[in-house]
């Protein structure tokens, strides 16, 4: 074989790939489930065949329905043999732009006739046109001599407004029942004001089965109509023979009559429950199965009046038992009593003059600690209560086994909260254990509720804790500028070191004066002056006073001018002041959507608990559900640490 040979076989093959690509596969046999009407012992369901095999029919014995795997006893019809007959609509949207040559216009229009030829009694059809602009030529109407005189009157010019024509179709559907659409174009949309996704999204909003028909096999030109018919649930058809048009027409009005009502009486084993219903059936040799989840309405009351009205059914919250709930609130109103109690028990003991003066000295030891204290002065500052005694004993030993007493002192330290580590763990308890109860009772005894409320009640003491620091410590930080100012000033006036500290304690702004005073106590109890102030900057955080701290420590060690000292560190940091806010607010909107994209999980979380829980349930019963909740809250930690750092800089 030659080379030319060789690569005539070679584009022999791309070309007949490019053909084969091109052209769309043969549309498989498939069921769908339409509609599910639930009452309080049975569930109606509206059950579709599409794409069968010519003169393939649904076998009415071979339906069967399960729910979750369990079998349900089903009774299928045809809508047609129904003593009330479902509403069944079909709208047929016909492309007459310039496109459409006259053969192809004529063969459109004998294969829209043959549809409504073939389509069964009772079924209300639609036309739509479009070309430039997409017109609703007869509404929805039984009376199929009028649509076939619309059909006869078309006449082609313009541009293809297939989108827009799509979304008119959609909107002159009925509600309710079966609705179908029948869709015929030679050419890709190219005057429509609607979107290809708006007008799939259309599609799959109204739950219509919709058939496209294409003539012509080009991949852009069967690229829209393929979207258009996944949205729809249908198939596409996709010819170069206009004289195959009303054999795809007939398929579609054959799909119409493969449509089934099933019954299904519900046990009163599986009522007032929610899972998959699966619905499965045989036409032909084609199997045939949809799924769709279903929620099974509980049975009425015996004071409950029937109803002739067929209304939404809202799945029902489990009732809260009596005795649980009484349970829950004595639960909730002892923890808001143990909050209460620790609250008025510190009123009372700060009245009381050993009280004070412990207090006050306490905060001048090295450690920070309280004295070890005999067990009269235990029963006196503890109250004489055992109950409390023993809360207080536990969480002592809880917070000195588990190591984070002294990291948690500091920051009660830092927060200005004069409580000791056990007091604020046992108070954090008791709040979460409160959040818990509450939610647990608002929301009719849902345990997921109860749980997020543990989760927020834990948290928010933490959060509260957190805010209150960072604030005290911004607080001193922006103080600090007119504070070594202050402080500069009077030792240019004479003042020692000592007398200076004591007379910006004197006129300065807190958080300082509390700081200060404290770090000038320490120095009378024989701690040595630079390390009570760096103190201060190991409770607060805060770098910049590290910085007056290390000129003090230079200064007292080679002498120099710390006034001048002082008044240079003070300009820089009245910079780092100013740069810092402008960074706060240029940084605003990122901070700002960070907090709206992290909460609005959790809130809206909130908000299914209390308006729809059983939207939840699959999430926390199913396998698949937990692993999504651990995917989302990692997802969602990271995208909060990412956003964190983004918009965080560091001055």
């Amino acid at each position: 074989m030659t080379c030319w040979a060789r690569l005539g076989a070679v584009l022999v093959a791309m070309l007949a790939m490019m053909v084969l690509t091109a052209l769309p596969a043969q549309a498989e046999p498939v069921g769908r489930i339409v509609e599910i009407s639930s009452s309080p012992d049975s569930l109606r369901v509206l059950f579709v065949g599409n794409d069968l095999p010519p003169a393939a029919v649904i076998d009415l014995a071979s339906v069967t329905v399960t729910l979750d795997g369990v079998d349900l006893p089903a009774t299928a019809r045809r809508i047609t043999t129904q003593e009330r007959p479902v509403r069944r609509t079909a709208m047929v949207l016909l492309d007459n732009s310039g496109s459409m040559t006259p053969t192809k216009l004529a063969a459109a229009k004998g294969a829209a006739n043959a549809f409504l030829a073939a389509l069964p009694d009772g079924v209300a059809v639609g036309l739509v046109t479009f070309s430039t602009q997409a017109r609703l030529a007869v509404a929805p109407t039984t009376d199929l001599a009028r649509v076939r005189s619309a059909v006869d009157a078309v006449r082609a010019g313009g541009d293809t407004a297939l989108y827009d024509a799509v979304v008119l179709a959609v909107r002159a559907l009925p509600a309710d029942g079966v609705r179908n659409m029948v869709l015929l174009s030679d050419g890709q949309d190219d005057g429509s004001r609607t979107t290809l996704s708006k007008a799939a999204a259309s599609v799959r909003g109204s739950k219509a089965n919709l058939t496209a028909i294409s003539i012509g096999t080009a991949r852009t030109q069967v690229a829209g109509l393929r979207t258009l018919a996944d949205a729809g649930a249908g198939a596409l058809v996709a010819t170069d023979r206009v004289d195959e048009l009303a054999a795809a027409f007939r398929q579609a009005a054959n799909d119409i009559d493969q449509q089934l009502v099933v019954d299904v009486p519900v046990p009163p084993g599986v009522s007032s429950s929610s899972g998959n219903l699966t619905v499965t059936a045989t036409a032909g040799t084609a199997d045939l199965s949809s799924t769709a989840f279903v929620s099974l309405a509980a049975p009425p009351t015996a004071t409950a009046a029937p109803s002739q009205q067929s209304l939404p059914v809202v799945p029902q919250r489990a009732a809260l038992n009596d005795g649980i709930l009484f349970v829950a609130l004595g639960a909730f109103f002892l923890a808001l009593a143990v909050v209460l109690a620790f609250a008025l028990g510190a009123a009372t003991r700060s009245a009381r003059p050993q009280e004070q003066m412990r207090r006050r000295l306490e905060i001048y030891t090295l450690s920070s600690q309280r004295p070890q204290a005999t067990s009269t002065a235990t029963k006196t500052l503890r109250g004489a209560d055992a109950v409390a005694r023993s809360a207080l004993g536990l969480a002592n030993r809880v917070v000195a086994r588990q190591g984070f007493e002294a990291a948690l002192r500091r920051k009660l330290e830092a927060a200005a909260i004069p409580l000791k580590s056990s007091e604020w763990v046992l108070i954090q308890v008791a709040v979460a254990i409160g959040m818990a109860l509450a939610m647990f009772a608002l929301s009719g005894g849902t345990v997921l509720a109860a749980l997020f409320g543990m989760a927020v009640g834990a948290a928010a003491p933490q959060a509260y804790l957190t805010v209150r620091k960072s604030r005290r410590e911004r607080a001193f930080l922006g103080a600090l500028p007119d504070t070594l100012q202050l402080l500069a000033g009077s030792l240019q006036a004479g003042y020692s070191l000592p007398q200076a500290l004591s007379a910006v304690a004197r006129e300065g702004q807190e958080p300082v004066i509390t700081e200060f005073n404290r770090a000038l106590v320490e120095a009378r109890l024989g701690v040595p002056l630079d390390d009570a102030l760096e103190a201060i900057a190991t409770r607060l955080e805060s770098k910049d006073f590290l910085w007056v701290v290390i000129a003090v420590r230079i200064q007292r060690e080679v002498g120099g001018n710390l006034a001048e000292v002082l008044t240079t560190v003070a300009a820089t940091l009245r910079e780092r002041e100013r740069l810092r806010r402008q960074v706060q607010t240029l940084s605003a909107e990122g901070r700002l959507s960070a907090w709206i994209l992290g909460s609005l999980p959790p809130l809206f979380t909130i908000y299914l608990i209390f308006v729809r829980p059983e939207y939840l349930r699959v999430l926390y019963t199913d396998p698949a559900g937990i692993v999504f909740i651990l995917a989302g809250v990692l997802l969602l930690a990271a995208g909060a640490f990412w956003m964190s750092k983004v918009v965080k800089v560091e001055v």
